[in-house]
């Protein structure tokens, strides 16, 4: 039985506890009657979709509503400033996106919650679980404002006809936006998202078309005049709190890759590559444009600033509106999932495998219109809620954005980093803190660990100098003294001291020796699971000695998975055996056919003639036919095929090599990055107030 990494107990409710469907079938019997049984009814796979609507997906995630507030970003942080910052989130975003999957695939985790959780235990899944919830919901919220606003627009009502305005809001939404969201797969979406971008791309060359840039620009003077808008320092932060969130789509990368036929990391940089350059040409397309059509009177809504009057401004608000009804499931499925991973028991449900949980339509359709009714309830009743939904967006945005992807790659490598900091300059200091560490440990077999597991040199220091009969000179003396005992000179250690603390070595220390921990139980658990593909695609590792050890000693049987035999005399043989790990090092995946030792068979490998008979009281062997025999061989070699087949399809791990100083450079830049976006976020807020 799988062992179910979750603390939770399962739910005494029917709907939330797993189940097995089952089907009522009529057979007819030997002797001509017929009989109704009930068999296990087969699972449906999920749908899968291709390149271009993988694209499309993920580029319907990233624009979503945030298109139309670049110009304004663009204008608070200044021409130049603007442009560098949409490109450099454009290039932190595609980087996030495959770092994600790739650590992901590394520890074999399906999803971005059980990545964190992998490293820091419950809490990490339940930080990136809650920021996900609170991300996806305070966008499908917005989401829903629009709707209201465009559509009402449309149909030419009045802006104080609240009630008016509610119902079509109401209608729209349950035509459209609600059976859509009820779609069990993302793969079901690639078509309207299609649409979506098409729609997202007439919207852009639309404003481009109707913002008067050569009359603005005349304006200022050309060039000259712009080159004095080049940055704009007293605003750059709000600029910045627009722009970092503008490309956030980390919360969804994970339900989208899975989609993907074929989830290779090399089709899924593919897909980050195409989507964000099709993100970032829009979003450069309309915030240059929308800019210098209007200069310092950019609203934060740039369609604000067309001609109500015209036709081609209605047709863009349009636009915008029917672009939020095929955005809007993507962000439902996102908060679905959150609830799956959240609220429903076992090990599929934990794991994040919405297809097949959702596979019952009343689970599906209750839970999407659970969260429809709590998103169109504050939608309708209230015209402004930008306050919250900044504030809300703000934090997911950050944390999962730029602050998670950086704390899931230290902690995942966090043993590497340890030992990159022992052979560092700051050796000395690291050593020095770990003195009566008992929980410092390297891994089992390192020569640098004695018996208890503590942390020793490599070489004594008290013993590593040869006696000399020559007596040293006092400065000798001095150089011998702190070469023995390991200790660095005063000024040397003062300054290694101020280095330490001014780089955050600390808080980096601790989050990867957090990582390092949670990665040894997440190791443990997983050698007692039954290895199963994960949905984002699996990947050729090497397996160390102690999971290794832990797995065989595991009397479980998956018969999807292995065929055990026993015959009496002999060892337990496993004939065909589909083994995982997913340790620091990686893990590889390996078929075996062994035969039994003793008698049994011949050149051809037939199993043992004799094995005990389980429904037998006694230890009677039970003589196998030649016909079972032979089928039993028969079925071991498909299987054995069937798993080398797998095997040879699998890739190879982007994380196997081990983690360099420059790796965990960018990940520390991305939490730092993520941070300061967090407080630009709030700073542009409270000036916006």
């Amino acid at each position: 039985m799988d062992t179910d990494s979750t603390p939770r107990t399962a739910p005494s409710s029917p709907f939330f506890a797993p189940s097995t469907p089952n089907v009522t079938v009529t057979e007819q019997t030997p002797g001509g009657t017929k009989r109704k049984i009930k068999k296990q009814k087969p699972e449906v796979a999920e749908h899968k979709t291709g390149l271009f609507g993988c694209s499309a997906n993920l580029v319907n995630a990233i624009v979503g509503s945030g298109i139309v507030g670049i110009p304004y970003a663009i204008k608070q942080s200044g021409f130049l400033a603007g442009v560098l910052l949409v490109l450099i989130c454009a290039v932190l975003t595609d980087k996030s996106l495959r770092l994600l999957v790739a650590t992901a695939k590394h520890v074999c985790c399906p999803s971005y919650e059980t990545s964190a959780e992998a490293a820091y235990g419950p809490v990490g899944f339940r930080f990136v679980a809650l920021n996900m919830l609170i991300l996806s919901y305070g966008a499908m919220l917005s989401y829903l404002m629009i709707v209201k606003d465009s559509f009402s627009s449309l149909f030419g009502v009045d802006p104080d006809n609240k009630p008016m305005r509610r119902a079509i809001l109401l209608l729209v939404s349950l035509t459209v936006m609600l059976p859509l969201a009820s779609k069990r797969d993302m793969a079901d979406l690639a078509f309207t998202s299609r649409l979506s971008v098409l729609i997202d791309t007439f919207l852009v060359f639309l404003v481009a078309h109707e913002a008067p840039v050569a009359l603005s620009f005349e304006s200022i003077g050309g060039w000259d005049g712009l080159l004095h808008r080049t940055v704009h320092f007293d605003t750059i932060f709000v600029g910045l709190g627009v722009l970092s969130f503008a490309f956030v789509c980390q919360h969804s990368a994970f339900i989208i890759a899975g989609s993907m036929e074929k989830p290779t990391n090399d089709r899924w940089s593919i897909v980050t590559r195409n989507a964000v350059s099709m993100s970032c040409t829009l979003a450069l397309i309309c915030g240059v444009s929308g800019y210098l059509g209007f200069l310092e009177n950019t609203s934060g809504n740039v369609l604000g600033n067309l001609d109500d009057g015209n036709w081609k401004s209605a047709a863009a608000r349009t636009m915008l509106g029917i672009t939020m009804l095929f955005v809007y499931p993507v962000e439902s499925f996102v908060a679905r999932h959150v609830c799956v991973v959240l609220f429903f028991a076992g090990r599929r449900a934990h794991e994040g495998d919405d297809s097949t949980i959702l596979n019952r339509r009343d689970r599906r359709v209750g839970l999407t219109t659970v969260l429809y009714t709590l998103a169109v309830i504050p939608a309708a009743a209230f015209d402004d809620l930008g306050p919250v939904l900044a504030i809300t967006g703000a934090i997911g945005g950050s944390c999962l954005s730029y602050i998670g992807p950086g704390l899931i790659y230290l902690g995942i490598h966090g043993e590497r980093f340890l030992e990159l900091v022992d052979q560092s300059w700051f050796g000395t200091l690291s050593r020095t803190r770990q003195v009566g560490d008992k929980s410092a440990k390297r891994p089992m077999g390192d020569p640098a660990t004695d018996s208890a597991g503590e942390r020793i040199p490599l070489v004594n220091p008290l013993f590593h100098k040869q006696p000399t009969l020559n007596v040293p000179s006092k400065d000798e003396a001095a150089v011998d003294a702190t070469t023995e005992t390991g200790l660095d000179p005063f000024h040397v250690a003062a300054m290694k001291w101020v280095l330490w603390f001014t780089l955050g070595m600390p808080i980096w220390c601790f989050l990867a020796k957090a990582g390092k921990k949670g990665l040894e139980k997440h190791d443990r658990e997983m050698a007692m699971k039954s290895p199963h593909p994960i949905r984002i695609g699996d990947v050729k590792r090497t397996r160390s000695a102690d999971v290794e050890r832990q797995q065989d000693q595991k009397m479980t049987i998956d018969s999807s998975n292995a065929a055990f035999m026993i015959a009496p005399g002999e060892q337990l043989v496993r004939h065909n055996s589909f083994t995982s790990h997913f340790g620091g090092g990686g893990r590889e995946a390996t078929a075996t056919a062994i035969s039994g030792g003793g008698g049994g068979g011949g050149g051809g490998g037939l199993p043992p003639p004799l094995r005990n008979n389980p429904s037998d009281g006694n230890n009677t062997p039970k003589i196998l036919s030649i016909n079972e025999m032979l089928g039993k061989e028969l079925v071991q070699k498909r299987k054995l095929e069937q798993v080398k087949v797998a095997l040879a399809a699998l890739e190879n791990d982007q994380q196997a090599a081990p983690a360099g100083w420059s790796d965990f450079l960018i990940a520390i830049l991305y939490i730092l990055f993520g941070l300061l976006a967090l407080v630009a976020g709030v700073l542009s807020l409270v000036q916006q107030q």
